[in-house]
């Protein structure tokens, strides 16, 4: 994969992270650990996802999703473009 591939995939693995913690605080949960347990989830995966450290498959994404009651459109909008990077 040439250089410039990985570094716009690691970008976007950093949106989607920022994007699923928005998601989780705006649902009232104040730790990704306590999400992760009442949904019935990987604790240290879905830390990771959130953190933009992994990649995340589709499927599992829409799972993730679908916990918080948002389609992967809704995920993908126009907010999601906005989503600056701390670094």
């Amino acid at each position: 994969m040439a250089k410039g591939n990985l570094l716009t995939s690691e970008k976007e693995l950093r949106k989607i992270g920022l994007r699923l913690k928005a998601l989780r605080k705006s649902k009232g949960y104040t730790s990704p650990d306590k999400f992760s347990y009442e949904n019935n989830l990987n604790r240290s995966q879905y830390g990771k996802y959130e953190a933009g450290n992994t990649n995340i498959t589709i499927g599992t994404l829409i799972n993730i999703l679908n916990c918080f009651g948002v389609s992967l459109s809704d995920f993908f909008n126009e907010d999601y473009d906005g989503i600056e990077q701390s670094k």
